[in-house]
């Protein structure tokens, strides 16, 4: 007669265990590589929400502004730094103006005005001295008209 041998079914069980566990550490790799690049486009979005309200409100200032430099820096801001009519705005990690010495961020501004335009080229710098964005606008002069009575 011959004699029959069932074999353990732990070997089986252990495969099972080792490809569930393989598994899963790919899926959770791909998760942790998912959320620190979602991190990092949000620090890149909140960084250009920002400039683009500080863009858009020094391009409302230099369409209302008159030409003079004194009354740029009396509507938009006293600037942190001038160097002649480049305007240096620094900004800490919350946004806030601060000190040159602690700025994360960096907006120049050099406006320039002639009889037919107004213009400004704007920079946003990083403390690394990255450009973060360019942008230069110009807006014309517009005369002042007298509005007659009829």
């Amino acid at each position: 007669m011959k004699k029959i041998t069932t074999h353990s079914k732990s070997s089986l069980f252990l495969m099972e265990m080792i490809l569930s566990i393989l598994i899963l550490a790919l899926t959770c790799t791909a998760c942790i590589r998912i959320f620190a690049a979602a991190k990092t486009q949000r620090k890149e979005a909140r960084e250009l929400n920002h400039i683009q309200e500080l863009v858009t409100s020094a391009g409302e200032t230099l369409e209302g502004w008159d030409g003079q430099l004194s009354s740029f820096t009396r509507i938009f801001g006293q600037p942190s730094k001038t160097s002649g009519a480049l305007l240096q705005y620094f900004y800490d990690n919350n946004w806030n103006t601060c000190p040159e010495n602690s700025a994360v961020y960096t907006m120049t501004i050099q406006p320039a005005a002639s009889e037919t335009e107004k213009t400004a080229d704007i920079n946003f710098y990083n403390s690394e001295q990255n450009n973060l964005y360019q942008l230069s606008v110009s807006f014309p002069f517009v005369s002042e008209r007298t509005v007659s009575d009829e």
